[in-house]
This record gives structure tokens, C-alpha cells and sequence, in this order.
């Protein structure tokens, strides 16, 4: 097996998840979403969310940052990430939020302490789970953890370019200083696609201007779900309405910012849309 190179010049000096955050998260839009859409479904405010595979817990953060009666608790098997969360975003916030926000190393699996009204599993996190069985158990404990009309939030993708190989970069802006200012370049890349089986590897890169990169700064093995699928495991698991959201465009094809209820969905290149599990 192939060895990467030691990274040298920028690379060596980044952050790999100041980078991913830049490149790939939303956490105000993902909140003002989750937000806005159980106001639509229930009536009432979300006060208390629970973050799955939260990472660096960012949307945890911006969450608690929305409200100040709001609360958050992120999940995640990696305590090296939750511990970079906590030192480099939770507690730099300041004020009370280091005591609304509860990072758990733990199991998405196991029972949460206090029940939720909002669980979220954004970035296909939950793809990790790549069968019927497991990934229903995964719907199963989610709704467990959530109240009486609490809803569950996750997204998806797919299209005609998902199962193909292919690497996709993206210039990023360093407007935050976390690369010195510089623009750098995200890089998406699909390994392979089993049709037999749904599994796709893919990774991500990431590369500097004068000519380093980190490679496989995160790598992701998953089953690449239908959204018939999605929705036949969360009515299995419980469930009572599922719900597919798309972004609102404007008269040049450019997303606003604001989401719809899909009653179709167009299959050509690649979609992005969010889904809701109502209790």
C-alpha cells in the first residue's frame, strides 16, 4: 500500500477541521432551517436539540447560540474531535454556553439522560450504518431519545453522478484566517461504487496554492441510501410522517436559503436534500 508523503508548507500547519468547517458546514443555516421547520410542524419553539456524530459540534454551538434558554448535547465516538470542540469553539464562545452545551463521548446508540426535542444527523452521517437492520436500530434509538413530538432531521443525496468515480474541487475563501488569508482548495472524491451492494468510499482533500496538500484528511465509508429507503426504515422504526425538503430558488437556478416540502425531484447530476421524521 501506497505511503502519503509527510505534509510540508501549508499543509503542514492546517487544521483539518478548520478547514472542513469552512469548506463543507453551515451551522446558522442548519439551525435557522431546524428552526423554522418544526415551528411549521409543531406549533412551538425546539428548545433542546440533540447533535449525532457531532464532530466538532459546531451546530451544537450555533444551536445554543440561537436562543439564550437553548441547550444542546453532541454525540460522537471520537474524543480527540470532542476535546479539539471543546478547547477551540465551546469554551473560546464564552458566556454561559460552555454550560448549554454537553459533549458526550458515547454511542449514537445508547439512551440519552434527557429526552430531545430536535435530534439531528446532518453531513450522511448515519450512512455509516449500511444495513436495514442497523440503520433502522439507529432511527429506533434516535426517536427514543427525542419527546412526545419531537422530530428527527437528517439530509441526503443522490443523483445520476453519485455512483460514478470522480473528484470534485471546489476554491475555498479564507475569509476567517485560517489558512493566513489564502484561499485554498477543497477536493471531494469518489474511490468506488458497488451497485451490488450501495458502498461507496470516497474522501476528502484538501489542497494549498503553493503546491502541499492534505490528502484523505477524512475518509468515509458508506451505503449510499434511497430516499424510499430512508423513509420505508423511519416509518419501521416509528415514525409517523416523513418529509423531504429541497431548497428554494431563485429565477437563476441559485439556491435562497429557505426549503419546500418536495412533491418531485429532479434526478439529473446531484441533489441535496433534508429530511424530517416526525414522532
Amino acid at each position: 500500500m501506497a505511503k502519503h508523503k509527510r505534509p510540508w508548507g501549508r499543509a503542514a500547519k492546517a487544521d483539518r477541521h478548520e478547514l472542513y468547517e469552512l469548506s463543507v458546514q453551515d451551522p446558522p443555516g442548519e439551525v435557522a432551517f431546524t428552526t423554522s421547520t418544526f415551528r411549521k410542524l409543531r406549533g412551538r419553539e425546539a428548545m433542546h436539540v440533540r447533535e449525532d456524530f457531532c464532530g466538532t459540534a459546531v451546530f451544537s454551538l450555533a444551536w445554543a447560540k440561537s436562543h439564550p434558554e437553548r441547550s444542546a448535547v453532541g454525540v460522537d465516538l471520537d474524543r480527540d474531535t470532542l476535546h479539539w470542540s471543546l478547547d477551540k469553539r465551546i469554551r473560546p464562545a464564552g458566556g454561559d454556553l460552555e454550560s448549554r452545551v454537553t459533549l458526550r463521548n458515547g454511542n449514537v446508540l445508547e439512551p440519552s439522560a434527557e429526552l430531545a426535542d430536535v435530534a439531528v444527523a446532518f453531513n450522511f452521517s448515519c450512512w455509516c450504518f449500511d444495513t436495514r437492520e442497523a440503520l433502522r436500530g439507529y432511527f429506533e434509538a434516535a426517536r427514543a431519545g427525542l419527546v412526545d413530538d419531537g422530530v428527527l432531521f437528517l439530509d441526503a443525496y443522490g443523483g445520476t453522478e453519485v455512483p460514478m468515480r470522480d473528484r470534485n474541487p471546489r476554491e475555498i475563501e479564507d475569509d476567517t484566517g485560517v489558512n493566513g488569508g489564502e484561499p485554498f482548495t477543497y477536493v471531494w472524491e469518489h474511490h468506488d461504487y458497488d451497485p451490488l451492494t450501495a458502498h461507496m468510499d470516497c474522501a476528502i482533500h484538501f489542497e494549498f496554492e503553493d503546491g502541499s496538500e492534505l490528502r484523505d484528511a477524512f475518509t468515509y465509508s458508506w451505503r449510499i441510501w434511497s430516499l424510499p429507503e430512508l423513509s420505508e426504515l423511519l416509518h419501521e422504526a416509528g415514525f409517523e410522517t416523513v418529509r423531504v425538503w429541497v431548497e428554494d430558488e431563485d429565477e437563476d437556478g441559485d439556491g435562497v436559503g429557505t426549503y419546500s416540502e418536495a412533491d418531485e425531484l429532479d434526478n439529473e447530476g446531484v441533489w441535496w436534500v433534508y429530511i424530517s421524521a416526525e414522532k
